[in-house]
């Protein structure tokens, strides 16, 4: 069995847990702006803990998955894009609570639209790290 598509979709599901996790934290902490009180502050606090221990959990599971010289710079180029795509969805995140929060004209619906469309385009970059530092830590056999 070929334990490569295995550790590129547990790169993929850290990343996409840390983005899912930036994108409420965005949500709170336009929020929290916006309203200003010691409520919203708090939960903006709660929901950015996790945030910030996934960042430090995928990690530690990159470093330990990189044990050789490429591996190591093929790590951090990977963790470098999921940095990146978890800073997109938390700008996605503020956006879409401008919109909801304040009035819905066409400078704050573009800037979620532009916002959603970077995100969207920001996985990209961290599915080809994630394959490349598969293919780094485990090469394939070629028949």
């Amino acid at each position: 069995m070929n334990a490569r598509p295995i550790t590129v979709m547990k790169l993929l599901a850290h990343a996409c847990c840390g983005a899912v996790g930036a994108f409420v934290f965005g949500l709170c902490l336009a929020s929290s702006i916006k309203r200003f009180d010691g409520l919203s502050f708090a939960v903006t606090i709660l929901v950015l803990i996790p945030v910030i221990s996934d960042l430090f959990w995928t990690r530690r599971e990159v470093r330990r998955l990189a044990a050789g010289k490429a591996a190591d710079q093929q790590a951090i180029q990977f963790l470098w894009s999921y940095l990146f795509f978890t800073m997109l969805s938390t700008g996605f995140g503020i956006a879409v609570m401008a919109v909801i929060l304040q009035s819905a004209d066409f400078t704050r619906t573009f800037g979620a639209i532009l916002f959603g469309v970077l995100t969207c385009a920001g996985i990209y970059p961290v599915v080809r790290d994630a394959r490349r530092l598969a293919d780094t830590v485990e090469p394939r056999t070629i028949p």
